[in-house]
């Protein structure tokens, strides 16, 4: 199985006193065992805001942990058991080890001898909490859950759950190690960020490129609890058949981030760097128009500006800095492409020498970055998004002008034909960051 988890939450789980859950039990499927509660104690992560140990990757923000459910089922069976939902308020503190503040619950959770599996979900939204209650284990693993980028990391904190199942088999004595036990957790979406080299070059034509941005496209809504088994890992949108267009969330101008310039800031710290996040999203075909990308924007002004009319074409230097819509026309690959600011000249130079007017809305020209071309497993997991993993990324290259929209260049096919970026991927995991460098076309 993978093994790139974040411990998020270390849960030391001890059986203590007679005690049952009536109203979120498996209602009659509960297997022999003597009634009995679990104590459940939590390590919060620390982060380097408040000591200079800790996961150096994370914000207080990405380690916040605002609810634990837990949730029990029968060993053997995999029936329902035992669910309790756990508040900040339901633990004191209990000191640090430096590294993890840990807590120490003062609510029971009920269950029973016998043999047991848990799992722990972290900030998870009630409506996905209601989807398990009274629901095998096998839920876990093949209950589709929708949620959109706010749910998945958003203001009740980010969205984790266990890496895999912990077995027990729970006895009557307290102080029995077999009682004792650790869930680990991982945040159910990638990191991503994105920066520009000390040493950018802005190749392609003249002009002004400004305000660089990055935002999240094809956000995969649809997700497992539990990741599907190595090395696909399969989720709802898996198959060629199974891609459905609005199971993808595409980027608002409200989700667009800075993309953060080490010319201006040589040592930034993980704290200054404008976080995207991406929920997991494998597929079959890893065609363009299915898999998740990070898409640059920036504003251009072209140097070299066509304007007259029919029969009387010149080409001026742009004395303007205001950023402003522009058009382009490419009569043919030999021709080159003409720049306009003006649509009608456009359109009567498209007439007279062929060609298409494009327009560049408000000066925005955009780049994809596809995230993981560089795969731990090119075979299996090439241009996949995987959970809990960081994407940092570095642009070391600009051809402007880009393309006028953040659409893809060939949907049906593999970002391998896309030729407006080149990327090297070394895929890490969120306590380490992917660093990659990117040339953007």
């Amino acid at each position: 199985m993978k093994t790139n988890y974040f411990v998020i939450a270390a849960l030391a789980a001890t059986t203590l006193f007679a005690s049952c859950d009536k109203d979120n039990s498996s209602n009659g499927l509960e297997e022999n065992g003597k009634a009995t509660t679990m104590k459940v104690s939590i390590n919060f992560p620390n982060v380097p805001q408040t000591r200079a140990t800790g996961d150096a990757n994370a914000t207080d923000n990405e380690a916040q942990v605002k609810t634990v459910d837990v949730f029990i089922y029968y060993g053997n069976s995999g029936a329902f058991g035992t669910h309790k939902r756990l508040e900040t308020t339901d633990f004191t503190y209990a000191g640090s080890d430096g590294i993890a503040d840990k807590y120490t619950v003062t609510t029971k959770i009920p269950t029973t001898t016998g043999a047991k599996s848990v799992f722990a979900g972290i900030n998870l939204p009630q409506s996905v909490v209601n989807t398990l209650l009274n629901q095998p284990v096998n839920t876990l693993y093949s209950a589709v859950q929708t949620l959109s980028r706010p749910e998945f990391a958003g203001t009740n904190g980010f969205v984790m759950f266990s890496t895999e199942a912990v077995n027990r088999e729970f006895v009557e004595d307290e102080n029995d190690p077999a009682n004792s036990l650790t869930v680990k957790c991982q945040r159910l979406v990638a990191k991503v960020t994105v920066e520009t080299s000390a040493t950018l070059n802005v190749d392609g034509i003249p002009g002004i490129l400004n305000d660089l941005q990055f935002a999240i496209n094809n956000f995969n809504t649809k997700i497992f609890l539990m990741q599907g088994e190595a090395n696909e890992y399969k989720d709802p949108n898996w198959s060629l058949a199974g891609y459905v267009a609005t199971d993808f969330s595409q980027a608002v101008n409200a989700d667009y981030a800075p993309v953060l310039s080490r010319a201006l800031i040589a040592s930034p710290t993980i704290g200054q760097y404008e976080a995207r996040y991406a929920a997991e999203n494998t597929s079959e075909g890893k065609r363009q128009k299915e898999i998740t990308r990070a898409t640059v924007r920036a504003t251009f002004i072209p140097r070299d500006i066509t304007e007259g009319t029919t029969g009387n074409f010149t080409v001026n230097t742009t004395q303007t800095s205001a950023v402003r819509t522009f058009y382009a026309v490419t009569p043919s690959v030999e021709e080159g492409t003409s720049y306009f600011f003006n649509f009608p000249t456009a359109s009567a130079f498209a007439t007279e020498f062929g060609g298409s007017v494009i327009t560049y809305q408000d000066g925005y020209c955009y780049w994809n970055i596809f995230l993981n071309k560089n795969a731990l497993n090119p075979t299996y997991n090439r241009w996949d998004v995987l959970r809990n993993d960081f994407y940092k990324c570095n642009i070391t290259r600009i051809v402007a002008p880009g393309y006028p929209n953040p659409e893809v260049k060939e949907p049906e096919e593999t970002p391998d034909v896309e030729t407006n970026i080149s990327a090297d991927v070394e895929i890490l995991f969120w306590h380490t960051p992917i660093i990659s460098d990117y040339v953007l076309e």
